[in-house]
């Protein structure tokens, strides 16, 4: 049983709250806009790599957070602009899909070109030092992925559901033309969800480089969990996005402890399969209305 906790059970939540989080904001945006922003993988590392490279350039850390925290925010509202307020219910998924990870590529190249494409440590993270608690090897970037994820969770349903803004937001994504008729812009809910969207990758990323060496195309690596995850949980579902997350976690470490690294994505896989065959809009997902 311990041998379970230390290899399984401690890293896959850990891992499993990272994969939530982006499953999180995946869900959000598609709540909002019907489009799921397949460049956010890139905006989770977009932060700490400029911070690293504005400290790297002598500038004050708190100005470099500054800094790494303004870049995320413009990237995101430029990806708003370009490749996805085009598209805000528009009834075809190709165009956002193409234009979203076309900004996941531009963002990947423009990040490595700084970089050189080489791995780097992230030395104002929460610390990763291993140390004992409780018979078992954690480090406290390892114990913060899952209740932040809790309180990003808790914090949007409240917000969802308890805020003006919140409720704005749900409409337009039910209805938007019924939205328009009562005065919601579209237009500033779609940048609103984005912005809320980025926030969230803004804290992935902090938690991201705590705990993983940074590379220009790690983001890549995390968009591919948190999609599963958000299709698993359900696309517009909050709840659905951190219960997807966490299963993704502890199934992708199970299979790679117990049948062998290669085995991790292909169970993933397995698993969202035998959920669609049963749920075939996620588990907390719902059928969506046809308007006719």
């Amino acid at each position: 049983m311990d041998q379970f906790i230390q290899s399984i059970l401690l890293p896959g939540l850990s891992q499993g709250a990272i994969y939530g989080l982006i499953a999180v904001a995946f869900a959000v945006l598609h709540l909002t806009t019907g489009v799921i922003n397949f460049g956010h993988g890139q905006l989770v590392v977009l932060a700490p790599i400029v911070i690293l490279l504005s400290a790297a350039a002598g500038v004050p850390v708190w100005l470099a957070f500054l800094l790494g925290f303004a870049a995320l925010l413009i990237a995101a509202l430029v990806t708003e602009v370009v490749a996805i307020r085009p598209f805000v219910q528009s009834g075809s998924a190709v165009s956002w899909i193409l234009s979203t990870f076309g900004v996941s590529i531009v963002l990947t190249e423009i990040l490595a070109i700084p970089a050189g494409g080489e791995a780097t440590y992230f030395p104002f993270g929460i610390p990763s030092t291993p140390f004992t608690f409780l018979g078992f090897r954690v480090s406290w970037a390892e114990l913060a992925t899952l209740p932040v994820l809790l309180l990003v969770a808790a914090a949007l349903l409240i917000f969802y559901r308890r805020t003006r803004v919140g409720r704005e937001l749900r409409a337009v994504g039910q209805d938007v033309r019924g939205a328009e008729a009562l005065g919601i812009s579209r237009a500033r809910a779609s940048q609103i969800t984005v912005l809320i969207s980025a926030v969230i990758a803004a804290i992935t990323g902090y938690l991201v480089a705590s705990s993983q060496i940074l590379m220009p195309n790690l983001g890549i690596f995390f968009l591919f969990y948190g999609f599963v995850a958000v299709s698993m949980g359900g696309m517009n579902s909050v709840p659905g996005a951190v219960i997807g997350g966490v299963v993704v976690g502890l199934v992708s470490q199970g299979a790679a402890v117990y049948m062998g690294p290669l085995y991790g994505n292909l169970a993933v896989f397995v698993l969202l399969v035998l959920v669609y065959v049963v749920r075939p809009h996620g588990i907390f997902g719902s059928r969506p209305v046809r308007e006719v």
